[in-house]
């Protein structure tokens, strides 16, 4: 068997325009696409610095009295138990509890505040100095804790004013509009608890990732679909050399010589395996020294990955496995080579190599995931971002059977003796 290996090794070797092809390409592909793409995806750190300005037209000097007074009136409360409420809310701030929230240790990296007059605010927002500001109207801390002690809606809201709709603006929306919700959710809590003094936390600022994990850049795309997309024309290429030679008579002169016959099909399935590991590898290894694709990884990552490259080999020495016997059986190499090349498409198509993959049908999107190419994708996207062993587990089992399974239908239909064309 070495020396079939050894034969297809060496065929793909002496081509060097199919070698440069292979091997040189998509790196060059990379690093064009790279440079052409750059700042997507989360290739570069995007900065957050979001400008805000509060205009404060609320006078809290007479809050506490202003609220006795509707306690007695509004809600017709007696005269202790209003002059209770009033001293448990005392201490209770919510103008400026907002104004520390935004110069909090979680917000101020991201936020700026300014604290302006309502017309230098509108000035200052149609001339983009600002994102937009935070309007708070006369009787907010008076009707804020009115509503807090009694349990109804507040009359008096805060108003956010905008010159349009933009990623800032609504990143500035959330987290005021998450502030009120906190607010008032802290209100209710302590009403019902029926404590003795009202004390406002301030809510946890920032911003949060919903799943922790390494941030996976535009360029580690193009390097996984490239490496992948051209890993699948090396199962081509193995099985086309099949063609030149048949051409070249040399499947006839190994039936002639008494060689067992399926070694030929073993010989082109190991040798696509170790080109397929090589070219996969190479464009990882150029790509991570040239671009810095994978930046300050661990030797456990590293050898993940070798699992994975050799998981996705494996799948790829099956195609060629299967490609192989389709070509021995079918009269017309040309037609065969036009198969194949119909075959790889589609699943560079679906498999996001052509395309990201989330541009899909949901549909599409879950047939492209059963590809070989989509397995890989994602098998590489999740370790590069959680490099947790166990979601490894179950592609890497799909692409051994699917390895099997392309394996198995080459060796059912492989032709016997006399049926090759």
């Amino acid at each position: 068997m070495r020396s079939y290996i050894k034969k297809d090794l060496l065929t793909f070797w002496r081509d060097r325009k199919e070698l440069i092809t292979v091997l040189v390409l998509p790196i060059l592909l990379v690093v064009v696409l790279n440079f052409a793409f750059s700042g997507l995806l989360g290739n570069d750190e995007e900065t957050i610095d979001l400008h805000v300005a509060i205009v404060n037209q609320d006078d809290e000097t007479e809050a506490s009295a202003q609220l006795k007074e509707k306690l007695l009136h509004d809600a017709s409360l007696a005269e202790q138990e209003a002059q209770d409420l009033v001293r448990r809310t005392s201490e209770v701030r919510p103008v400026q509890v907002l104004v520390d929230y935004f110069e909090s240790d979680d917000l101020k990296e991201w936020v700026t505040v300014y604290e302006l007059e309502e017309a230098e605010a509108v000035e200052k927002v149609e001339e983009g100095e600002i994102d937009g500001f935070v309007l708070i109207p006369d009787g907010f801390t008076v009707d804020s804790l009115y509503a807090a002690v009694t349990g109804e809606s507040p009359a008096t809201t805060l108003t956010f004013k905008r010159e349009k709709e933009t990623s800032d603006t609504s990143a500035l929306y959330n987290i005021i509009h998450g502030f009120m919700d906190h607010l008032n959710y802290h209100f209710a809590l302590e009403t019902l608890s029926g404590a003795t003094e009202v004390e406002v936390k301030l809510p946890e600022g920032g911003f949060e990732q919903e799943e922790a994990g390494q941030n996976f850049s535009l360029t580690q795309y193009f390097t996984i679909t490239m490496a992948i997309l051209f890993a699948l024309f090396t199962a081509m290429t193995v099985a086309t050399k099949t063609g030149h030679e048949m051409r070249q008579q040399v499947f006839n002169r190994i039936l002639i010589a008494h060689q067992n016959r399926l070694l030929f099909l073993v010989g082109k399935t190991v040798s696509t395996f170790c080109l397929a590991w090589l070219q996969i590898m190479l464009v990882f290894t150029l790509a991570h020294f040239i671009l810095g694709v994978f930046p300050e990884r661990t030797a456990n990552f590293w050898l993940g990955l070798l699992g994975i490259v050799t998981s996705v080999s494996f799948a790829i020495a099956g195609l060629a496995a299967i490609f192989t016997t389709i070509l021995l059986r079918m009269k017309k190499v040309e037609a065969a080579n036009g198969l194949f090349m119909l075959v790889i498409i589609l699943f560079g198509v679906v498999g996001g190599n052509f395309v990201p993959i989330y541009i899909l049908p949901d549909w599409l999107q879950q047939i492209g995931e059963w590809t070989p190419n989509g397995l890989a994708l994602v098998m590489f996207t999740d370790w590069i971002r959680f490099e947790q062993g166990t979601s490894l587990v179950g592609p890497s089992v799909l692409l051994i059977i699917f390895f099997v399974l392309c394996s198995i239908a080459g060796l059912a239909f492989y032709p016997k003796r006399g049926e090759a064309q």
